[in-house]
C-alpha cells in the first residue's frame, strides 16, 4: 500500500503540522528502504515485529539517539495504527514494542538577569535591529514555539483586546496576552513593515527584503543576541520557550495557566519545566526546615 492514504490522514484528519507530516514521510521512506534492501519486499503491512527489531538494531549501530529511534517508531506504530483501522492489518506488529529507554536532558534556561541584560544591550532603531528585538521579545513574553511564531499573520494581532492569536500542534489556536513591553515593539515594528512589504504576505514576521521570514533565521538571531551575552552550551528558540515557563513557574504562576499559555495538551509535558525549579527548591528546604538545621 502506496503512503499517500496515510499522509493524507495525517493532514487532514489528524491536522499534524507540516513538520511532522515531513517526519513521518521521512521516516517511513526510511524503513521501507530497509525493508526493501534486507527482506525484499515492499509492503508494509507485511511487516513483522522482528524485521522491526532489526531495524532498531540497524538504527542503532548508524549512531542515533534513543530519542530519535523512539520517534521514528512512533511514526512507524501510527502508520501501522492506521492501516489497522482501515481493515489492512488485524493486529498491528508493534503492539508489544516498547519504547527505548531515554535521559531527558534538561535544558537550562536563561536568568532574567541575561534577558535583562540582552534588551539593555540592543538599541534598535533599523527596521532589522527592531524585528530581530521584537522576536526575542515574542519568544520571551508569550512561550510560543518557533513555527508558531512563523505562523503569525498581522491579522492574528487585536490591539483591542490585546491579544494575540497562536496556531499550535494540529491547528489548534489559543490567545496569548499582550504585554506593554511586546506592544511598543509591535507598533514600531508594524509601523515599518507597511514600507517593506505588499498587500499579498500577511506573515508577521518578514525578511529584509519584505519576504517571508523563514525558521533558519529565528535560529540565528536567537543565537547572535545570547551569544553575547550567555556561555550556555545551548542556546535556541526553545530555550526561550523554557525560560518563559520557568520564569512564570518562579514568580508563583499556576502549573495549569502555563499549560495553557504553552498549548500543551497534558500537564505532563507542562511537570518537565517544574524540574529546572528542583536545585532552588532543596536550597529553600534546606534553609528552611527546621531538621535541616545544624544544632
Amino acid at each position: 500500500m502506496p503512503l499517500t492514504p496515510f499522509l493524507d490522514y495525517l493532514m487532514l484528519e489528524k491536522k499534524s503540522s507540516p513538520n511532522t507530516y515531513k517526519a513521518y514521510q521521512k521516516d517511513l521512506s526510511s524503513f521501507l528502504s530497509f525493508c526493501m534492501d534486507q527482506y525484499d519486499t515492499k509492503e508494509l503491512s507485511k511487516v513483522t515485529y522482528s524485521m522491526i527489531r532489526q531495524w532498531i538494531v540497524f538504527l542503532s549501530s548508524s549512531g542515533l539517539t534513543h530519542a530519535t529511534i523512539n520517534r521514528k517508531c512512533s511514526a512507524l506504530k501510527t502508520y501501522f495504527k492506521f492501516l489497522k483501522r482501515i481493515g489492512i492489518l488485524e493486529q498491528t506488529p508493534m503492539r508489544g514494542h516498547k519504547q527505548l529507554k531515554t535521559v531527558q536532558k534538561l535544558i537550562v534556561p536563561f536568568s532574567i538577569e541575561e534577558m535583562e541584560h540582552v534588551f539593555s544591550l540592543h538599541k534598535a532603531t533599523t527596521f532589522s535591529e527592531i524585528r530581530d528585538i521584537l522576536i526575542i521579545e515574542l519568544l520571551y513574553a508569550t512561550g510560543i514555539r518557533r513555527a508558531e511564531l512563523l505562523g503569525i499573520t498581522t491579522k492574528d494581532i487585536d490591539f483591542g483586546q490585546k491579544l494575540i492569536r497562536v496556531c499550535g500542534k494540529r491547528n489548534k489556536h489559543r490567545l496569548i496576552p499582550i504585554l506593554p513591553k511586546l506592544e511598543d515593539y509591535l507598533n514600531q515594528y508594524l509601523d515599518l513593515r507597511k514600507n517593506r512589504v505588499n498587500n499579498n504576505i500577511e506573515t508577521l514576521l518578514v525578511t529584509d527584503k519584505g519576504e517571508k521570514m523563514y525558521a533558519s533565521y529565528i535560529y540565528r538571531c536567537v543565537q547572535k543576541y545570547f551569544s553575547q551575552i550567555s556561555t550556555k552550551a545551548c542556546i535556541s528558540p526553545h530555550v526561550l520557550r523554557h525560560t518563559f515557563a520557568t520564569h512564570m513557574l518562579n514568580q508563583g504562576a499556576e502549573i495549569n495557566t502555563v499549560k495553557e499559555l504553552l498549548g500543551h495538551e497534558s500537564l505532563a509535558s507542562t511537570q518537565v519545566y517544574t524540574k529546572v525549579q528542583l536545585p532552588k527548591v532543596i536550597r529553600e528546604y534546606k534553609s528552611a526546615h527546621p531538621r535541616a538545621k545544624n544544632k
